[in-house]
C-alpha cells in the first residue's frame, strides 16, 4: 500500500454519520453542564469555519456567539473569508481589534526578530482566548475550541491560547479529514483552497513554520498512533526517517500543551 491509498484511508469517512455523532456529544455535554450558549473565535480559516458550521447544525443560531479578532497584521483575506462565510450561513458576529493591546505590550521591547514573531504570535493567541472567555461570561456560554488532531499531535498551537477551550468538537480529526468534512458541510471553496496559515505575518503559514506538509504529519501520525506501526514499517510506505522522526519528536515535546498543569505530590 502507497502513501496515497494511506490517505484515502484516512479521509475515507462517513461524513453525515461524524457530523450525527458530534451534534448529538455537543447537545450531551451542554446539557450536562447546564448551559444553552456558545462563543467562537473565527479567522476566516477552515478549522474554524468548518466548528462554526457543526455548532450551526447543533444549535439555534441566537445561541452561537461568533467572534472575530484582528491584529494589525492580519491579512485583508482574513477579513473577507469571515464575512463571506458568516454571509453565506446568516450569522452575525462580533469584531475586537487586539492591535492596541499587543502593541502597547511590546513597545521598546527589542529581541531576536524570529523569537519577537514568535512571543507576538503567542501574545495574540492569549489575548484572542482572554476575549472569548470574557465573552463567555457575558452570554454564559462554552468557548468552544478550533484546533484539529494534527496541530495538537505537532504542539503548533499557544498553551492556552488557541489550544485553550471548554470543548473541541474537531481535536481528533486530522487536517486531511478536515478538508473533506469542509466539504460535507458546505464551507465556501476559497476558504477550503486557501494555504492553512495563523496569518502571524505577510507569507506566513502553517507547514512552512512546521517544516512539513499536513498529508505526510496525518500518514505518519495515522500509523504511528492509530495502526502502532514501527519506524522501519512507515519507512517501507516511502517516508523519509527524518520526518517520521520530526513528528515523533514534536509530539514528545510539546506533549506538556496537551496535559493539565502537573501538581506535584507533598
Amino acid at each position: 500500500m502507497d502513501k496515497e491509498k494511506i490517505l484515502k484511508e484516512i479521509v475515507d469517512r462517513n461524513w453525515e454519520e461524524v457530523l450525527n455523532r458530534l451534534v448529538k456529544n455537543l447537545k450531551k455535554e451542554f446539557k450536562k453542564r447546564n448551559f444553552e450558549n456558545c462563543v467562537i473565535g473565527l479567522s476566516g480559516g477552515l478549522d474554524s469555519s468548518t466548528v462554526l458550521a457543526i455548532l450551526l447544525k447543533t444549535f439555534d443560531k441566537n445561541c452561537i456567539k461568533p467572534v472575530f479578532m484582528p491584529y494589525r497584521t492580519t491579512s485583508k483575506i482574513s477579513y473577507e473569508d469571515v464575512d463571506l462565510l458568516t454571509k453565506k450561513f446568516g450569522i452575525n458576529y462580533e469584531t475586537f481589534e487586539i492591535t492596541k493591546q499587543i502593541d502597547i505590550y511590546f513597545k521598546n521591547q527589542t529581541d531576536d526578530e524570529k523569537l519577537l514573531k514568535l512571543r507576538i504570535g503567542n501574545k495574540c493567541a492569549r489575548e484572542r482566548m482572554s476575549i472569548l472567555f470574557d465573552r463567555a461570561l457575558k452570554y454564559r456560554a462554552l468557548v468552544i475550541g478550533t484546533s484539529n488532531r494534527s496541530e495538537i499531535i505537532m504542539g503548533y498551537g499557544t498553551i492556552f491560547g488557541d489550544l485553550a477551550c471548554s470543548i473541541n468538537p474537531i481535536g481528533k480529526l486530522f487536517k486531511t479529514q478536515i478538508f473533506e468534512f469542509a466539504k460535507f458541510l458546505d464551507i465556501p471553496e476559497k476558504i477550503i483552497r486557501k494555504k492553512p496559515s495563523a496569518d502571524l505575518w505577510e507569507g506566513q503559514t502553517d507547514e512552512g513554520e512546521m517544516g512539513i506538509d499536513y498529508k505526510t504529519i496525518d500518514i505518519i501520525s495515522y500509523l504511528l498512533f492509530d495502526k502502532k506501526y514501527s519506524i522501519p514499517r512507515i519507512e517501507k510506505f516511502g517516508i523519509e526517517k527524518d520526518k517520521i522522526l520530526k513528528v515523533i519528536s514534536r509530539y514528545e515535546s510539546n506533549r506538556f500543551k496537551r496535559e493539565l498543569p502537573k501538581i506535584l505530590n507533598i
